[in-house]
């Protein structure tokens, strides 16, 4: 348990006595009041317990205040770990996102070439049918043929093959009629031989190309189960991010009503915090990387060469008590009196990890966690830690890095 704790325990303990003593006096005595007038002393005692009252309130204030900013900071932290969680799940997302993609685009490719195999299996089934009537058809002529050699009898095709040898005119004519009737005997043989080799040619295509589609309409099958699976683990990624975003929601409510009650308790105890500082700034956007070069000066006056040549600030003189603007919108972080070689000083968070320091001011107008817009006044210049009289020193700095000021402002006032 803390020390404010115990200490707020202890006067809300003395709260309750003094209480039960004025509950227990007004009861013991009841007319008291009425038979004699209040003497000083009774006036000096209410006012001592209307003081310790207000102590007690002040206290009960804090513990509230310092309960608040705990409960702020774990509620933030849940937050932080849940909005972790999402990101992680969108990236997930995504990675499923490109493999459901690219399964897609497989199963598309499979399918493409199902059809295109299908595609030539047909006109193969349809080539081997025509091929068989080709066949069936030369194969009957043959047929025809050798049946009629047949009736013939071979002796007579003998003498038949004998007439027209020697029915030729001559050796040449001779010759020409003996390869003429080998040569179709061969071509007929020949023929058949090669329709027989195409039809079997075709048969083996077509079952090379049957295997092809099985295979491929397996591979097909193993894609589209991949796919579901993928579909599968998007649907319950997609649920879990939707339970986180509810969750989310309701940090988010909570986180609202925690600021609201701290802001309002430290308005009421008359403090802020670094932290309500830091968050107010958080939803600035002051000073962004577009401005460069076009910031206005924060004071008219005349740019002198700084003392200490590391500074990347500029010093401005000018009359004293002339006023300086702010150079962008922000939250007051600090105002410091009398800091050494500076004087004065005010620093103004902008927001995007950018603030600004105004230092030597003779006054300053503004108080710590006020929000300030560009050009408001913020103080008036002074001499206040400055060796060279009435003048303003001006920084601006990002990510806890002073930057080039000068290169910030416009090259004129």
């Amino acid at each position: 348990m803390s020390t404010l704790q115990l200490e707020f325990q202890s006067m809300l303990r003395l709260k309750r006595a003094i209480t039960a003593v004025l509950i227990t006096t007004a009861l013991t005595f009841p007319a008291r009041g009425q038979l004699y007038p209040s003497t000083s002393n009774d006036l000096s005692d209410q006012i001592d317990l209307q003081a310790s009252e207000e102590e007690v309130l002040e206290i009960e204030r804090n513990a509230e205040l310092e309960q608040k900013r705990h409960q702020k900071r774990e509620t933030q932290q849940e937050r932080n770990k849940l909005i972790k969680k999402e990101n992680s799940l969108l990236k997930q997302l995504q990675q499923i996102d490109i493999k459901l993609s690219i399964a897609r685009k497989e199963i598309t490719e499979y399918k493409q070439k199902i059809q295109d195999y299908t595609l030539k299996a047909e006109k193969l089934q349809l080539d081997l049918q025509a091929l068989k009537i080709q066949y069936q058809q030369y194969k009957k002529r043959l047929a025809k043929r050798i049946r009629a050699i047949y009736k013939m009898g071979y002796g007579q095709q003998t003498n038949q093959m004998l007439k027209l040898l020697i029915s030729s005119e001559n050796f040449g004519d001779l010759l020409k009629r003996y390869k003429y009737a080998s040569a179709t005997a061969a071509t007929d043989q020949q023929l058949l031989q090669t329709l027989e080799n195409q039809q079997t040619k075709i048969i083996e295509t077509h079952i090379t190309w049957e295997s092809q589609i099985r295979q491929i309409e397996t591979v097909s099958k193993a894609a589209e189960n991949k796919q579901l699976n993928i579909i599968n683990q998007k649907k319950e990624r997609e649920e879990l991010l939707k339970t986180y975003q509810s969750q989310r929601v309701v940090y988010d409510q909570t986180l609202t009503e925690l600021k609201a009650a701290v802001s309002g308790l430290e308005e009421l105890l008359g403090v802020v915090s670094t932290e309500t500082i830091t968050e107010k700034a958080e939803e600035l956007t002051g000073v962004k990387k577009d401005l460069l070069g076009n910031i206005r000066w924060p004071v008219i006056g005349k740019i002198v060469r700084n003392q200490n040549p590391h500074d990347h600030g500029i010093t401005i003189q000018a009359k004293s008590g002339t006023e300086v603007h702010c150079i962008a919108d922000g939250i007051v972080a600090r105002t410091i009196p009398s800091v050494v070689g500076y004087g004065n000083t005010v620093l103004i968070a902008h927001g995007n990890n950018y603030a600004t320091v105004y230092t030597h001011l003779s006054e300053t107008l503004v108080t710590i966690g006020s929000s300030v817009k560009t050009g408001q006044i913020i103080g008036k210049v002074g001499e206040t830690g400055s060796l060279i009289g009435a003048s303003l020193y001006f920084e601006l700095w990002h990510n806890y890095e002073r930057l080039n000021t000068k290169e910030w402002l416009t090259k004129t006032p």
